[in-house]
């Protein structure tokens, strides 16, 4: 689903299209009444008409290029999803494990065990922290130079080796959802920058072409459509009223609706 700020745009840019292609000819004649009895002997009046088509086309395809990139980008914002939930899911698991190390650890070897295999914190929530972490107890636990405290009773002890297979078993899975979530923040980045770059130029394209429009149809003497597309001096790429055209919008440089 497109943005609202960008259907907003689009909305303002069909409606400024509709006028243009409508009134275009008018527009021509109003200007040619007006201006003709000054041209220098040799000199014609420009096409009018054609130039506000123009500038109409220039609004809608930076508009269209900006529909395109929102698109783009609402798309690989959905597809994030599912590698987000493939990495919490790990995550989870790696998380299980340490819990359960920690609890083993504290009621078999006390507090100092806990410090000696890294987990003199409650477990971590942040599945980047988790797989950190995860990664540093696995290689406690599987170094054998560090040496657990006796167990707080004769009967009772933990199975390092277990535990290490355990986060041996679960850590890849969470490192490489990582990687994918990782991968995918950075398309999202740049399908982000794309939409805003066309977003600029769209806007660009929008004050300054709604503007020229206005002020060609204010010295037309057609106020009412020089009031329809002006630009919003506080919305960028909008009219300061944004109607839509009744029956929608025919394409920029198509026939007028009848």
């Amino acid at each position: 689903m497109a943005s609202k700020q960008v259907t907003d745009r689009e909305k303002s840019t069909r409606a400024v299209g509709a006028a243009v292609d409508t009134h275009s000819g008018d527009l021509a004649r109003h200007i040619a009444d007006t201006l003709s009895p000054y041209l220098a002997k040799g000199e014609t009046l420009p096409d009018v008409a054609l130039i506000a088509r123009l500038v109409g086309r220039w609004m809608h395809r930076t508009t269209e290029r900006l529909v395109q990139a929102d698109r783009a980008h609402e798309d690989e914002l959905g597809d994030d999803a599912a590698p987000r939930e493939a990495r919490d899911r790990a995550a989870e698991k790696v998380r299980a494990v340490l819990v359960d190390l920690r609890g083993a650890l504290d009621s078999t070897h006390g507090p100092s065990a806990l410090a000696l295999m890294h987990v003199q914190e409650a477990a971590p929530s942040d599945p980047s922290v988790i797989a950190t972490q995860g990664r540093t107890v696995l290689e406690a636990l599987s170094n054998d130079k560090l040496k657990l405290p006796a167990p707080r009773r004769a009967g009772v002890k933990i199975e390092r080796a277990a535990f290490a297979d355990d986060l041996a078993r679960e850590l890849p899975e969470l490192e490489k959802a990582l990687n994918v979530v990782s991968r995918e923040a950075r398309e999202a980045e740049a399908t982000l920058r794309a939409k805003q770059s066309a977003m600029e130029a769209s806007d660009h394209a929008f004050t300054n072409g709604a503007a020229w429009l206005s002020a060609t149809f204010a010295l037309a003497g057609m106020n009412d459509l020089a009031a329809k597309v002006r630009p919003s001096g506080r919305k960028p790429g909008q009219t300061a009223e944004t109607p839509e055209p009744a029956g929608g919008a025919p394409p920029f440089g198509g026939p007028a609706p009848s």
